[in-house]
């Protein structure tokens, strides 16, 4: 078993309400969620809940040069594990933080992709999160976030000018992909 799977799964025993999943997202997801996109337009970027970097690795992939990617992941071990792997990123630990952790510059970002399991948190975290994110979004910035359900959906109707929602059945669990637009 790979070691990023391995770590994966020992942390969703350990915390099941912060990882969501017991397996880390697939290779099809994380294309799913990084491909028709515009990345000329995307200077500066966030993921939340990197986990083991199987969206990391396509982000990067398909990022210009020049790009910053901010890369949120709460639990030490897995944002110690991607910063080795991963070196060009800049590493956070909260992402209800995200305009502090950006030097309270609001409206900064062009995209930011989310990982994180909005269900297993409390209203009042899934709103300060949210919150978050379309604060230190640019006008016009995206927000590419999966879930296992669409509990999130109205959520985004409601704070985001336009959703569209797309069906991933090549993960497990199957995900649904939402791209929002400020």
């Amino acid at each position: 078993m790979e070691g990023g799977t391995s770590l994966f799964i020992q942390k969703f025993i350990q915390s099941p309400l912060q990882v969501g999943s017991l397996f880390p997202s697939s290779p099809a997801l994380a294309e799913k969620m990084t491909t028709n996109i515009n990345w000329q337009n995307i200077n500066e970027a966030a993921e939340l809940g990197a986990g083991t970097g199987v969206i990391t690795r396509s982000i990067i992939k398909n990022m210009l040069p020049g790009t910053r990617l901010h890369v949120f992941e709460k639990d030490k071990d897995m944002r110690n594990r991607l910063q080795v792997n991963f070196p060009e990123g800049l590493y956070h630990e909260d992402a209800s933080e995200i305009i502090k952790s950006l030097g309270s510059r609001e409206g900064t970002l062009d995209a930011v992709f989310s990982g994180l399991p909005f269900s297993n948190f409390n209203k009042e975290l899934r709103t300060k999160i949210v919150d978050e994110v379309y604060r230190s979004l640019r006008p016009g910035g995206i927000l590419v976030a999966f879930q296992y359900s669409t509990l999130m959906k109205r959520t985004f109707q409601a704070t985001f000018k336009e959703v569209d929602i797309s069906f991933v059945p090549k993960n497990f669990p199957p995900a649904f992909v939402y791209l929002c637009e400020k």
